[in-house]
């Protein structure tokens, strides 16, 4: 089940990326909230600590609007994310 739970995470990163990327583009950061969010919480059950905890805190600043820390910190989200995604590939 677990194997199954790491090879869905992988699949999907690419789109999900996309998402957060286009929310990102067009500084949407209410939306941009909810999809780290939902990073987040996958994150956390597949046991990704650290994109999770990356994922939290671009959460709390989308939903403070708080657009310059997110610029900040956006592409180092999604770099962690398509490593694992890569890493979690051959599973």
């Amino acid at each position: 089940f677990y194997r199954e739970m790491l090879r869905l995470f992988s699949a999907q990163g690419e789109e999900k990326r996309t998402e957060i990327t286009a929310l990102y583009e067009s500084a949407n950061w209410a939306d941009y909230a909810v999809k780290v969010h939902a990073l987040k919480s996958t994150s956390l059950t597949i046991g990704a600590e650290a994109l999770s905890a990356q994922a939290k805190e671009l959460e709390l600043a989308g939903k403070r609007g708080d657009g310059a820390y997110i610029r900040e910190r956006h592409a180092a989200l999604l770099r962690a994310y398509a490593d694992l995604c890569a890493q979690l590939a051959g599973i």
